[in-house]
């Protein structure tokens, strides 16, 4: 961020701020837990966002794009949200409590979008399930497409991972 505000470089930097880190609470490991406050301190604009709003996400998204495209330099938007499942498989999710997640999916933004668009008539019940039907086929094309793949040979790991040195240099 340092280089990109001092050379004025076109970036959008963008944090998915879900409060947790693997396993700890961002306001148990950080002094400042306002993200958008250690981005600004580079000087860039930087605000946050309700990530869990799916067209203020748009909206903020759209806005910060168009003024690092119009010259404004780097900008900073932090995602303010929240992940509803463990970090991972082997994550027993011991560091909070199930109310607190089941208070957050009430706000789950699939949920509440598609409720606003049913509530001003532009989206119906089986539209929707329509939709939900299409996205879960889609996603299962990608397991199997991904499932049926080969795997990458061990000896190519580390291809393009190393440059050498031109001879003659």
């Amino acid at each position: 961020m340092n280089l990109a505000a001092l050379w004025k470089l076109p970036v959008l930097f963008c944090c998915e701020n879900n409060l947790y880190a693997m396993g700890t609470a961002l306001v148990r490991s950080e002094s400042e837990t306002d993200i958008c406050l250690k981005a600004a301190a580079f000087e860039i604009p930087a605000w946050p966002v309700d990530g869990m709003d799916v067209l203020a996400v748009e909206d903020a998204t759209q806005r910060a794009a168009t003024a690092v495209r119009a010259g404004g330099g780097p900008h900073f938007l932090e995602y303010r949200t929240y992940r509803f499942r463990a970090h991972s498989m082997y994550d027993p999710e011991l560091y909070r409590d199930k109310h607190e997640v089941e208070e957050w999916k009430a706000r789950g933004p699939l949920h509440t979008f598609s409720a606003r668009l049913k509530a001003e008539g532009k989206l119906t019940e089986e539209e929707f399930l329509a939709l939900d039907r299409e996205a879960l086929a889609e996603v299962d094309r990608a397991v199997a497409f991904a499932e049926a793949g080969s795997w990458e040979p061990v000896e190519d790991l580390a291809r393009d991972l190393y440059t050498t040195e031109p001879e003659g240099t």
